[in-house]
C-alpha cells in the first residue's frame, strides 16, 4: 500500500479515516481546507493533520481550525513557538531554525491566528490574479488618466484580484476619484488600457461595468424626500427581473448590512454610519462582483469608521466579492487583510507588503 504521506502535502483524518487531502503548493491547501470545514461543517478537535512543512504561517492558519494534534516532516522553530502557545500536540521528522519563505518572515511577529488567516487569504488572491487572468476582477496596465485637459495619473498599473480587499490611499487630489471613475468607464484613458472581469472598458455600453457597485461619501440628497427602502430599490431599478425577485434582493441587501429597521425611515434623517450602511445595501441589490468606495467614511466619526469597515470586511468573506477602498483617511485603520496601494506623484506606489 502507498505511503499517503508521500503522495500529498496535507491530509486531515479521524481515526485513520481521510477526511481532506491537498498536493497543492505553499498555504494554500490550509486554505482549501479552510473552506471546506466552513462548508462541511465538520469538527475537527479530534482529528490528526499532517502537513508536510510547517512555518509560522501554517501554524497559525492550524491553530485558527482548532486542530490539536499534528504531523510533519519538516518543522520550524517559529512554528514551535506558535504550538506551544496554543497546546497543540505536534511530532515532526526535523525541527529547522525558519523556513525561507516570505510569508513566514512577514507573521514573524503576528500573534493573533485570525491576523494572519487574513493577511496569508489576502496574499493568495493577489498572488492568484497575477497567474491566472480568470482570478483577475480590474486590470489597470500603463494608464495614462486625465482630469479636464490635465494628465493626474500617467503610467499607472493595477492588477486586483478577485476576492481581494484594496485600500488605495493619497493627499486630496491626487486622483484617486479620477482613478475610480477610470474604472467606471466614465472618465476615458488617455494611454494604456482599462479592463474590468476580462472586459477592455471604454465603452459606455460595457455590461462588465454594470457589475460594478460604487458607494461615494453622499450618494443621495439628504433633502430629498426618499426612503431608506426607496435608495436601496435603485439598484434593481433598472434589473430585468422580476418583481418579486427585486423585492428578494433590496430585503437580502439590508439584512446583510444591518438595516433592514431602516426601510421606513426618511434617508436624510439618518446618521452618517446609517447612510453608508443603506449604500453598500444598494450595491448589494445589484449582485456586483466589484464594490468601489470612494471616500466613504469621510463623513463618520472614529467608531463609525471602525463598524464600517468591520462590515466591509465581513461582507467580503462572506461573498468573496472585491472590494475597493478610496480614501486619505487611512490613520488608526486596521489594515490586516488588505493590500495598500499608493497615489503620490501622479503614479501608484504598492505597499511592500500586506499590513498587519
Amino acid at each position: 500500500m502507498a505511503d499517503l504521506s508521500r503522495a500529498v502535502v496535507l491530509r486531515l483524518t479521524r481515526e485513520e479515516k481521510e477526511l481532506f487531502s491537498s498536493n497543492k503548493p505553499w498555504l494554500y491547501p490550509l486554505l482549501d481546507l479552510t473552506e471546506h470545514l466552513a462548508r462541511t461543517r465538520e469538527t475537527v478537535g479530534d482529528c490528526t493533520l499532517y502537513d508536510k512543512i510547517i512555518g509560522r504561517a501554517a501554524a497559525l492558519l492550524i491553530v485558527r481550525l482548532g486542530i490539536r494534534t499534528v504531523q510533519t516532516d519538516v518543522l520550524s522553530s517559529r512554528a514551535v513557538s506558535v504550538f506551544d502557545t496554543f497546546h497543540v500536540s505536534y511530532s515532526a521528522t526535523s525541527i529547522v531554525e525558519r523556513i525561507d519563505c516570505r510569508t513566514e518572515d512577514i507573521l514573524a511577529d503576528v500573534s493573533d491566528p485570525e491576523a494572519a488567516y487574513r493577511i496569508v487569504r489576502a496574499r493568495s488572491l493577489a498572488a492568484q490574479a497575477s497567474a491566472s487572468p480568470e482570478r483577475q476582477a480590474v486590470v489597470i496596465e500603463n494608464a495614462d488618466i486625465k482630469r479636464g485637459e490635465n494628465t493626474v495619473l500617467r503610467g499607472v498599473s493595477i492588477t486586483i484580484g478577485r476576492g481581494e480587499r484594496i485600500l488605495i490611499t493619497g493627499a486630496n487630489g491626487a486622483g484617486k476619484t479620477t482613478l475610480m471613475k477610470a474604472v467606471l468607464g466614465i472618465v476615458p484613458v488617455a494611454g494604456g488600457s482599462v479592463s474590468v472581469l476580462g472586459a477592455p472598458v471604454g465603452k459606455r455600453t460595457n455590461r462588465r461595468t454594470t457589475r460594478i457597485g460604487y458607494v461615494n461619501q453622499e450618494s443621495v440628497r439628504v433633502d430629498f424626500p426618499i426612503s431608506a427602502y426607496e435608495v436601496v430599490a435603485i439598484g434593481v431599478a433598472t434589473a430585468r427581473i422580476s418583481r418579486d425577485e427585486k423585492r428578494r434582493r433590496i430585503r437580502d441587501a439590508m439584512e446583510a448590512t444591518r438595516c433592514g429597521t431602516l426601510s421606513r425611515r426618511l434617508y436624510g434623517t439618518l446618521s452618517g454610519g446609517e447612510k453608508q450602511r443603506v449604500a453598500i445595501a444598494r450595491c448589494l441589490s445589484q449582485n456586483p462582483e466589484i464594490v468601489l468606495l470612494d471616500e466613504p467614511t469621510a463623513s463618520l466619526d472614529a467608531e463609525g469608521k471602525k463598524e464600517f469597515i468591520a462590515l466591509l470586511e465581513q461582507l467580503s468573506a462572506m461573498t468573496e466579492i472585491t472590494v475597493v477602498l478610496v480614501t486619505h483617511e487611512f490613520d488608526g485603520m486596521d489594515r490586516t487583510g488588505w493590500r495598500h496601494l499608493i497615489l503620490t506623484d501622479g503614479t501608484i506606489v504598492p505597499e511592500e507588503e500586506i499590513s498587519a
